[in-house]
């Protein structure tokens, strides 16, 4: 029921890196172009789209990706995030949602809270633990259980408990590294939802989507000696910021959110944003 998920392209996981002069403690400026015609097969997929819908995601997310001309290391992230959000091709490019299907930009940007996420998980193999801890059955369907309310959310099966509620049992099934996993944010952000939901009776659409993004935002190569997958992008959750014009978010909900994925191959950086002004259970 649950497959691997395969790399992108059969690169060696190696990135040949430019000789570069520069030492660790100069700063170095990143500019950025914007890439209007990016592909994002999973994003962009008919039923992907259709199911966005169902969940309430439609309309009030979004995807974009830019080229960055400098080559980037992680120790870098803090003046990467402050270039790139005070850009102003990105500027002109990024959209934050305000309220009644109103949309804004964001003006001087600064203090950007944020937290790197993991990315060791390649395959789906991952959730397994759902059916062998009793959160679905063996045919992939999700088992209920009596209403609960929490954090902003009615739960009503035992994967919204689990995602949820570290007050019962099944929530440790996920300890706090694999939580930081995007694979799991992913698979979280789309079970949870939009401003109104309809849940999924089976797992199997959630581990499909899931899947289909991951790939439009990680990019994975394959080692040609062990075989084994790697993650070369590293993948920031953008918590929050202060802009001069337009938040980042209309108000704070688990629900409202900006993902950033860099690619440090192809010098790509990613956007994943979704927001809404209010929520309905």
């Amino acid at each position: 029921m649950i497959t691997e998920i395969e790399p992108t392209t059969e690169e060696t996981n190696k990135i040949e890196i430019e000789k570069s002069l520069k030492n660790k403690g100069e700063k170095i400026k990143f500019n950025f172009t914007y890439l209007p015609n990016a592909k994002f097969p999973g994003f962009n997929n008919k039923e992907t789209k259709e199911y966005f819908e169902k969940w309430g995601l439609a309309g009030h997310t979004y995807v974009e990706r830019f080229s960055y001309d400098e080559y980037f290391q992680s120790y870098q992230i803090e003046d990467f995030l402050q270039n790139f959000f005070n850009n102003p091709v990105v500027r002109s490019v990024l959209k934050v949602y305000s309220s009644m299907d109103q949309w804004g930009h964001l003006g001087e940007v600064k203090n950007i809270q944020f937290e790197e996420l993991n990315r060791t998980v390649t395959s789906l193999d991952f959730f397994d633990k759902l059916e062998q801890n009793g959160v679905i059955r063996s045919d992939g369907s999700i088992i209920k259980c009596f209403d609960e309310y929490t954090d902003h959310f009615l739960v009503s099966d035992e994967l919204r408990k689990c995602i949820l509620m570290p007050e019962f049992e099944t929530y440790d099934i996920f300890t706090e590294e694999d939580r930081k996993e995007f694979l799991f944010h992913i698979f979280k952000s789309i079970c949870l939802g939009g401003y109104i939901c309809q849940y999924e009776d089976d797992i199997q659409k959630y581990f499909e989507i899931s899947k289909l993004l991951y790939k439009d935002f990680v990019r994975v190569t394959r080692d040609n000696k062990t075989k084994k997958l790697n993650v070369l992008s590293m993948v920031y959750k953008i918590n929050d910021l202060d802009s001069s014009i337009s938040p980042l978010f209309p108000m704070e909900h688990p629900q409202n959110f900006m993902y950033l994925a860099i690619d440090p191959l192809n010098r790509y950086v990613t956007i994943w944003y979704h927001a809404s002004d209010s929520y309905y259970q």
